[in-house]
């Protein structure tokens, strides 16, 4: 019988994983095609257009922080098989995107110049971005409608449908740059404006599809406009009162490590170019260990709200375990594999070597914080614990690494020296995060008797 539990979890954890990994990874693609594909017009064009999807990501973590928190309630009510209340979540889930994604459109639009002026003074780089992200913008709406169809299905379990939906979007927006920006097959030659229109046409594609899937297969989302309604206030005040935190943990985190990657081209192009290789290898894994970290998230929220703690407990262990064996492996790839990867540049010695040493220093720090994302995001968010996963994921960046950045900024520290005192951050985060996990104080049952 026990073996039974176990493969269960493990078969449970390897289905909705897997499908995350791919979507998440196929999500951060799009823009990295229109950036690939913009690419061949010139490097005016891949700065601007670069620039400019950086305000999308900025867009898509505070989404993100939005509906994660919002998952929640989804998750834990979902496994009390309160359907009903699911759908008034959902709804709330709409509006806030709705009014978000408004807000980001209006004052993007309005504000673009002054806010691209802040990433180029170069007036042809300007002018590409500013003529890509004024009509790029008009995606921003149909995205959060999309995002909040796609993390109320993953909250419930759901995840092949986001991974359908996403794959469907990245594949209409190639097929639409191709034609547009290179004006091919008849389509007139539109560049930067070309891919924009490419991305809204994906984003509409995407959303049609997520309303189809509703309509056809239902998962508990269909219904009339009263079912979206009359969320009671008490419900409304525990969703706010959790998904806060999670929204200003997302704000904190891309501020914060906005700031880092300041602080470190204040030491120079050469030193900056090195920390940059070494951040694209961690966007990599940050793509596998957000879909681990979802999963668990999953799992624990649907256990929690069928009120089995013993196996909550028992299935966090099993996570950790997980996740420090894939952490461990992932620091080793990239310690072993690090000259290969670095040798994929074309760099000049003094930069290859430097390279060489920071993808040393970031490949010895992975475990620590791959292990933090599996319980901050996968255990603590599920289990409602957000005001202390806020304080854990932030207090740290802003009041150790941060200043410490800048100052070995000011005084000139190799940046690969500087970037092992900055990365102690993971390990006093480390600490703290499993000494809160090991408490079992963040398992909380934070749904509300209607």
């Amino acid at each position: 019988m026990k073996l039974k539990k176990i493969s269960e979890f493990y078969k449970t954890f390897i289905f909705l994983g897997i499908p995350l990994v791919v979507q998440q990874f196929i999500t951060s693609s799009l823009n990295f095609i229109d950036n690939l594909m913009i690419g061949r017009l010139g490097t005016h064009y891949i700065a601007a257009v670069g620039f400019a999807n950086s305000i999308y990501r900025i867009y898509d973590l505070f989404l993100f922080g939005l509906y994660s928190g919002m998952g929640i309630f989804i998750a834990q009510y979902y496994g009390k098989k309160d359907y009903a209340t699911i759908k008034k979540i959902f709804g709330k889930m709409v509006k806030n995107g709705l009014i978000l994604g408004t807000s980001f459109t209006t004052i993007v639009y309005l504000f673009g110049e002054k806010i691209m002026g802040i990433y180029t003074k170069d007036p042809v780089v300007l002018q590409i971005s500013l003529s890509y992200i004024k009509l790029a913008v008009f995606s921003y709406i149909f995205y959060a409608l999309s995002f909040s169809i796609s993390y109320s299905c993953r909250s419930m379990g759901k995840t092949k449908v986001s991974m359908i939906a996403s794959a469907t979007g990245v594949s209409i927006n190639t097929i639409f740059n191709y034609m547009l920006i290179y004006g091919n097959f008849g389509m007139p030659k539109l560049a930067e404006k070309g891919a924009a229109i490419a991305t809204i046409i994906a984003r509409i594609f995407e959303l049609c599809i997520f309303v189809l899937v509703i309509y056809l297969k239902d998962y508990h989302l269909k219904g009339n406009l009263n079912s979206y309604l009359n969320l009671s206030k008490k419900l409304i005040k525990e969703i706010y009162k959790k998904s806060i935190p999670v929204f200003f943990t997302e704000a904190m985190w891309i501020l914060g490590t906005i700031s880092l990657t300041v602080a470190y081209a204040r030491l120079g192009t050469i030193q900056a170019a090195a920390v940059q290789i070494s951040d694209i290898v961690m966007a990599i894994g940050a793509i596998i260990f957000m879909g681990v970290s979802n999963s668990s998230a999953i799992i624990i929220g649907h256990t929690i709200g069928q009120g089995d703690f013993d196996k909550v407990i028992s299935y966090s262990k099993k996570i950790i375990k997980i996740s420090a064996i894939m952490a461990l492996i992932a620091g080793i790839f990239i310690e072993i594999s690090t000259p290969t990867i670095v040798n994929l540049y074309k760099l000049d010695p003094i930069v290859h070597d430097l390279a060489i040493k920071v993808m040393r220093v970031a490949g010895g720090f992975v475990f620590f914080k791959m292990i933090c994302w599996s319980i901050l995001i996968g255990l603590f968010r599920a289990g409602g614990d957000t005001r202390v996963a806020f304080f854990l994921d932030t207090l740290p960046n802003w009041l150790y690494s941060i200043p410490v950045a800048f100052t070995g900024a000011y005084l000139k520290v190799s940046v690969y020296k500087l970037m092992i005192i900055v990365e102690l951050a993971e390990i006093i985060k480390f600490i703290f995060a499993y000494y809160r996990y090991k408490s079992l104080k963040w398992i909380k049952d934070v749904t509300v008797k209607e």
